[in-house]
């Protein structure tokens, strides 16, 4: 990897580097270059997703930062020449020895912090007509509270076993079940944040997201998916097949008299049921019908294709049906349970981490105050950088693009630096989707002139772990996108894997 663009305070860059290949060093690297090259400390916010990682962070420039005030010359030259610094001077060595102090007394200080701790500190700075929920404590394990929320939502039904949220509820257990509906209802309510955003100003939100559902899955409320049997080719078609059979084995004349009695079936959906089960293996497969010697080969692939044709447009609609019905049961209860767990952290004075974000996201993107805090962030910090983005939620990221985009319109933008490993995203259970660091990479290269860069050499890992790492990457169905073999720096390390059942 190419340490001197990496490091180089006046670019943007993207860095995707393996497990053990140094981020860390790189991410703190850059904050020291960035106050070596006269940026002011709380122009610089640096953002990881723990406590014990932001505290690592601040820990290791503080190390620094003491290192190049108390070493001798030569001990500093060479750090510095580490860093891609290679032309030392007198004033640069000066200026890194007062560092230490500079950045003991500045004011503001380095923000060095978590994305939540971050976003608390907006909240806290926002104009009293945000409209925010000021002076809520923070509840980092809600598990009790969404115990609570279902006892309530359930109450609920109970009282009112009428009412549409209780038959639709009904629906869902009857076609799922109790688990697979709590695990159902569990997600939507975590993934709350971009539901909100998905209908932000409307007045229905279940039926406006309906409908943008219906349409992607082109469904006729008053049409019928089984349009297809109904066409007077399908029938022709069924019929000269059966004709076609009738000239064939005694198994295929078998056949012809199955096919001719499901086509003479007036019930369209019982037609479909028994044509199915001649066309289609029990486990839904398309099953392999080949003419027999002396048939007309060509007139018999004609007629199955068109045949198979016509029945797999009626299964596309009967699923397609299916998801918009099973999503609006999802989507009505999980609307009702969202709002009994809304209520009750509003009566308890409590929010969570995604009511966090959601406060931030509304307050930078949708309020009368975004530009204002727009404006208010452009003011304050000038270089961003952010630690293992492959954990990083749609949300999170859409909070930054809001501030990113304001900045670009105005020609002001800061500096950004991302490094990340998609292959090691772990907080799928917080919504995080390593596929936002392609997508994020992707825009900053074009609105930021970004540089991406690679890193694949690790230092932490051995020889026999990186084979096993890269058999399993480059072992899968499509391969891993932009997956790049990963080699051990030190060739000699001792290692092994064991695969437990």
């Amino acid at each position: 990897m190419n340490n001197f663009i990496a490091l180089n305070p006046q670019h943007s860059v993207v860095v995707e580097a393996c497990a053990g290949s140094g981020k860390t060093w790189l991410l703190v690297s850059r904050i020291l270059r960035l106050l070596l090259a006269g940026v002011k400390p709380g122009e610089i916010l640096a953002i990881t997703f723990t406590r014990k990682a932001a505290q690592e962070m601040q820990a290791r420039l503080h190390e620094w930062l003491h290192f190049l005030a108390t070493q001798d010359d030569i001990a500093v030259r060479a750090f510095l020449v580490e860093r891609e610094l290679h032309d030392v001077n007198d004033n640069l060595l000066a200026r890194a020895r007062s560092l230490y102090r500079d950045c003991l007394m500045a004011q503001p200080a380095i923000t060095i912090n978590t994305f939540h701790g971050w976003f608390m500190q907006i909240i806290q700075r926002a104009p009293l007509n945000a409209g925010l929920l000021i002076g809520m404590q923070l509840l980092e394990r809600t598990s009790v509270l969404h115990e609570e929320a279902w006892q309530m939502f359930a109450d609920s039904l109970r009282a009112a076993p009428d009412d549409d949220t209780a038959q639709e509820m009904q629906w869902l257990f009857t076609e799922y079940g109790l688990h697979s509906t709590r695990t159902l209802l569990k997600n939507f309510v975590q993934k709350r944040a971009e539901w909100w955003a998905y209908t932000s100003g409307q007045e229905d939100a279940v039926g406006y997201a309906m409908e943008q559902l219906r349409i992607k899955l082109d469904v006729d409320p008053g049409g019928t998916p089984f349009a297809a049997l109904l066409d007077k080719n399908f029938d022709s078609n069924g019929q000269a097949f059966a004709s076609l059979l009738q000239s064939g084995s005694a198994a295929q004349q078998k056949d012809a008299g199955k096919l001719m009695d499901a086509l003479s079936l007036q019930d369209v959906a019982a037609r479909f049921e028994a044509l199915s089960a001649r066309f289609y293996t029990k486990e839904g497969e398309p099953r392999k019908l080949k003419a027999n010697k002396g048939q007309d080969e060509a007139r018999y692939t004609s007629l199955c294709c068109a045949l198979f044709a016509s029945l797999q447009s009626v299964r596309n609609a009967l699923t397609e049906r299916e998801a918009l019905r099973m999503n609006q049961a999802a989507l009505h209860c999980g609307a009702a349970l969202l709002q009994h767990y809304q209520d009750l952290k509003l009566r308890q004075q409590v929010m969570d981490f995604t009511d966090v974000e959601w406060q931030v996201c509304r307050l930078l993107s949708q309020s009368d105050c975004a530009e204002y805090m727009q404006y208010k962030l452009d003011s304050r910090y000038k270089h961003v950088l952010l630690d293992e983005f492959q954990d990083t939620n749609p949300v999170q990221w859409q909070i930054l693009q809001a501030w990113f985009a304001a900045s670009a319109a105005v020609e002001s933008r800061p500096t950004v630096f991302v490094v990340g490993d998609p292959k090691q995203s772990i907080y799928r259970f917080r919504r995080a989707d390593a596929r936002l660091f392609g997508e994020v990479s992707a825009w900053l290269q074009q609105e930021f002139g970004a540089h991406p860069l690679n890193q694949n050499i690790t230092r932490r890992n051995a020889p026999a772990v990186l084979q096993a790492v890269n058999s399993v990457f480059d072992s899968q169905p499509d391969g891993f996108v932009d997956f790049e073999t990963h080699i051990a720096h030190h060739t000699n390390l001792p290692g092994f894997v064991t695969a437990c059942r």
